[in-house]
């Protein structure tokens, strides 16, 4: 099935796609959000920046819905909640607070809207946008944020600019059509079974107080560890996934010798020409890759092999191609099969690999409001217990890594060494090639 948008179509309903279905009903593992932060040096112009968002909000009409169950589960209208209103200026005198406190408070799928944005306006301001995973996938909140500057950049400059109707599809479909039917068998058959499982040591598995932890790298430092992977042959993504393995069996901790499987996520929006990539889309999916840990110089070369594997035996397509299957037995059966997982997890009974996601360069566009940034970085949604998840967000040569968590699962200083860890990894990978 083919899935677009249009404002017209809006009016009355969008289909939700496979994945759109998938990351709904993984609620139960994360809060689904993903968040995009702009700290600029001194204040936007509050009239302009609340007529950019209203602008991009109007163009992408899935922002203002809400996800409604069923047989077909589709988005249509939702009414904003009063208390929680789509786009509202925060003024405070401690910015990390309200952050802090805002981050904490997802937005409900089922009620919608499905985007909110904040200007927190302290001495400086701090822009967060954040889109729920049901619509939309780190691309997609990279995009909006993009559209919200370039829409502000026009209307402080008097310039004229209009953004086009989505019309893109947001399914797997034109993605498939690269591929025959048997490669996409083939891939599916060779990357469906999970071959580990390791869950990170935790406190609790109760649901607690979401929280966040951060670090960044500077200019300097990233950019030598970036010159260091290419001179030897590996990706950032090699060092990225070696160095969360590494720091995780330090954390745990993990004797020589044992496989860590890592969930990582890959954007499916490489198959297609740019100008064919729909904005708010579920085009990224997961796969698991087995990391046994060791010294520094073999794990790499053992991540960059089976990256290499997954790579050339196409393991998104696969993933991809075993979630849709998934879904050929209804809505109503995969939402059932979660909640029995879930109630097992839950128990105690189910353990749930880490997860890894490389969220990418955040691109001059987004920055380019015609005020100084500060810096910008991205927050990937909050893990559950048993899960824990990283994300990295690339922004002028600035490395983030963040984690969401639950306090009463894992404590703040954990997660914060656990970041520490990574970041002392990453100088240091000798080449084992």
């Amino acid at each position: 099935m083919t899935e677009t948008i249009g404002r017209k179509e809006a009016a009355r309903h969008i289909p939700a796609t496979a994945n759109d279905q998938w990351n709904y009903l993984l609620k139960g593992i994360w809060d689904q959000m993903i968040h995009l932060l702009i700290s600029f040096e001194g204040q936007c112009d509050e009239e302009t920046l609340d007529r950019a968002v209203r602008l991009a909000l109007d163009a992408e009409p899935l922002t203002l819905m809400k996800f409604v169950e069923g047989n077909v589960p589709q988005f249509t209208g939702s009414a904003p909640d009063p208390g929680m209103p789509v786009y509202s200026v925060v003024r405070t005198p401690d910015p990390e607070r309200t952050l802090a406190l805002l981050l904490a408070k997802p937005v409900d799928p089922a009620k919608g809207p499905l985007a909110r944005i904040r200007l927190i306006r302290s001495d400086h301001d701090l822009l967060c946008i954040s889109l729920n995973h049901t619509i939309t996938d780190a691309y997609g909140v990279k995009s909006f944020g993009s559209l919200i500057a370039r829409l502000y950049r026009s209307l402080t400059n008097q310039t004229r600019y209009i953004p086009l109707e989505n019309l893109h599809d947001r399914s797997f479909d034109r993605i498939f059509s690269h591929f025959s039917a048997e490669d996409r068998e083939r891939a599916c058959r060779q990357f469906q079974d999970r071959e580990e499982v390791w869950s990170f040591p935790v406190s609790s598995l109760r649901k607690g107080a979401r929280c966040y932890e951060r670090i960044t790298l500077d200019t300097a430092e990233f950019m030598r560890i970036r010159e260091n992977a290419h001179n030897r042959g590996f990706t950032i993504n090699d060092l990225l996934l070696s160095a969360f393995a590494l720091a995780l069996g330090e954390s745990a901790p993990a004797p020589p010798g044992t496989c860590i499987p890592v969930l990582t996520s890959i954007d499916l929006r490489r198959y297609l020409p740019p100008d064919a990539c729909p904005s708010l889309a579920n085009l990224s999916v997961a796969f698991e890759v087995p990391i046994r840990l060791s010294s520094s110089g073999t794990t790499i070369s053992a991540v960059n092999a089976a990256m290499a594997r997954r790579k050339i035996g196409y393991a998104g397509i696969g993933a991809a191609e075993n979630l849709c299957r998934t879904f050929d037995a209804g809505y109503l059966a995969v939402k059932r099969q979660l909640a029995s997982m879930e109630r097992e997890t839950e128990a105690g009974l189910l353990g749930k690999n880490p997860f890894f996601s490389n969220l990418g360069v955040i691109p001059e566009g987004i920055l380019g409001f015609g005020i100084p940034v500060r810096t910008a970085w991205m927050l990937p949604p909050v893990q559950y217990p048993p899960g824990f998840g990283l994300a990295a967000s690339t922004c002028q040569g600035r490395l983030t890594l963040s984690a969401g968590f639950c306090r009463e699962a894992i404590e703040a200083e954990r997660v914060s060494s656990i970041l520490s860890s990574m970041a002392r990894h990453l100088p240091g990978f000798p080449s084992g090639k």
